[in-house]
């Protein structure tokens, strides 16, 4: 609540530096032209239309600069899939790999244990 006074205040207190000080006219009907209107002087009306294309080239800067990051972010987050794909593959890779190792250790201990068994019973005769 407070940061929103603050920037209200803030505001308030720039918004005069911000005026623009174009000399606008408003005229009746059959005063020098034939409708009633909003009309500018001409150097008021430079001043928009240099202020009109300045916002258009900074508006075309946005969005130029959008694209490249959408651009630029669309390709890293399919490198990034590729990257999660390819991780995966490997961890199943490895625990297919652990199990292998698992079920041929456990192989070859059921083995020795029967020999030992086996020793064990034939030296307790």
């Amino acid at each position: 609540m407070w940061r929103r006074l603050i920037v209200i205040l803030l505001l308030m207190g720039l918004w005069p530096s911000w005026s623009y000080s174009a000399e606008v006219l408003v005229v009746p009907e059959g005063w020098i032209t034939p409708a009633k209107g909003y009309f500018l002087t001409e150097q008021a009306g430079r001043d928009v239309l240099s202020a009109l294309q300045s916002r258009r080239e900074e508006s075309e800067a946005w969005q130029s600069a959008y694209s490249d990051l959408r651009t630029e972010f669309l390709t890293t987050n399919e490198e990034m899939e590729q990257r999660l794909v390819n991780l995966e593959a490997a961890v199943n890779e490895e625990r297919e790999a652990w199990r292998a190792e698992f079920r041929h250790s456990r192989g070859q201990n059921i083995l020795w244990l029967l020999v030992a068994v086996g020793a064990g019973y034939a030296a307790g005769r």
